[in-house]
């Protein structure tokens, strides 16, 4: 019954999915069939959820080569796997290994006030060293270390991250930033047990950092003390890191972290100029169902002819990151624009390329074609050889 009842809401969902097409194109039900159909010989594995997500049912939305530029969301994973060699993609996946290595060579990290982590010693980038279970939870009773950000080493999504505002000792609890509020021996639970066991390796350690002051621009526009970072995504070749496309997570109450996730928790999500970090279209879902924000919603500041601080200065960081790690061709890097310049929060192997294709830019572009047929492993992946 479970089964029947799903089948028939994702019917019910795509039904749905071709009513709003219709109206906003005036393409009938077998028209969008047809293109559908059609998207099979194009080479980027795209399928119905991609053809209404990315707005391929609308011509007039679509730039460079139209639906043939699209990766299929069946592709994510594979695009990475096929040009990272998993030998070489570590620092993408602990972000204590990454921390070592960027601030080994001066890029700009999250400042770290201690780090939770059961080994014998950590380089002094990450704080006070809290060996054991009774340290961390002395240190998170201590109300002067407050406010914090807390998130596990390796994790993706935001799984077991927290903004902590304060400590209350009266009921031995931690208040957060969204009003909620978790026993401290609720909290210390987080760094031995997954909240979620597909990306949460609770041994990897646990981060506490200074929750960083957003740039000044971005907090008068925002309102919302939640960092707001950008996605860039690099195709990373011998001697130089090229931008391919860059997106900007905008964070809405009550939200502490930027994760745009499909949609579902009301962050909004801005395409980026490449050149010159000025934001254009931003977005609240995926099509068909999204709409496009002209202002921001609490703030009601304007979007528009808005740009990003620093923006050389986050391109500079990207060739620096290619450098640093020549063999991981492919490179979603995540940065915060803080008062005291840009940050890079971290280095991703596997990036969502479904909300980097939603502003009409798809990712497989002639440039990106060439790229992974000279880098990418076809033998294992043969669907390169059909690009």
């Amino acid at each position: 019954m479970n089964n029947a009842n799903s089948i028939t809401e994702r019917l019910a969902g795509f039904r749905n999915w071709q009513r709003l097409a219709e109206q906003q194109t005036g393409k009938s039900a077998l028209q969008q069939v047809r293109e559908i159909l059609a998207l099979r010989n194009m080479g980027g594995c795209c399928g119905l959820s991609d053809y209404y997500w990315y707005k391929l049912y609308d011509d007039a939305y679509l730039n460079g080569n139209g639906r043939s530029d699209f990766l299929g969301w069946r592709l994510q994973a594979q695009l990475s796997q096929a040009l990272n060699p998993r030998h070489v993609v570590l620092p993408a996946w602990d972000k204590v290994v990454f921390m070592m290595l960027a601030d080994a060579v001066g890029l700009p990290v999250v400042p770290t006030v201690a780090t939770f982590k059961a080994c014998p010693r950590l380089p002094s980038v990450f704080g006070q060293h809290l060996r054991s279970y009774a340290e961390a939870a002395e240190f998170l009773r201590n109300p002067d270390v407050y406010p914090l950000f807390g998130k596990p080493a390796w994790s993706q999504q935001g799984y077991g991250s927290a903004y902590l505002e304060r400590y209350d000792a009266t009921q031995d609890q931690l208040w957060l930033l969204n009003g909620g509020s978790i026993a401290v021996e609720d909290f210390l639970a987080r760094l031995d047990t997954p909240v979620d066991h597909r990306y949460h390796r609770p041994e990897c350690g646990f981060l506490f950092q200074q929750p960083l002051r957003l740039a000044p621009s971005i907090e008068q526009l925002t309102g919302w003390k939640a960092i707001c970072g950008a996605r860039v995504i690099c195709l990373n070749g011998p001697g130089e890191s090229m931008p391919l496309r860059a997106l900007w997570k905008i964070a809405v109450p009550p939200n502490h972290v930027d994760n745009f996730s499909l949609g579902k928790y009301g962050n909004l999500l801005a395409d980026i100029d490449l050149a010159s970090g000025r934001i254009s279209r931003v977005l609240g879902g995926f099509w068909p169902e999204t709409r496009i924000f002209e202002e921001h919603p609490i703030s009601g500041k304007s979007f528009t002819e808005f740009f990003l601080p620093d923006w050389p200065k986050v391109l500079e960081y990207c060739q620096a990151l290619g450098q640093l790690i020549p063999l991981m061709r492919i490179q979603h890097i995540d940065f915060a624009f803080t008062d005291s310049g840009p940050r890079i929060l971290e280095l991703n192997d596997i990036g969502a390329t479904e909300f980097a294709q939603l502003h009409g830019h798809g990712l497989l572009t002639h440039r990106t074609r060439r790229f992974i047929k000279q880098f990418g492993n076809a033998k294992t992946h043969s669907w390169i050889n059909d690009l």
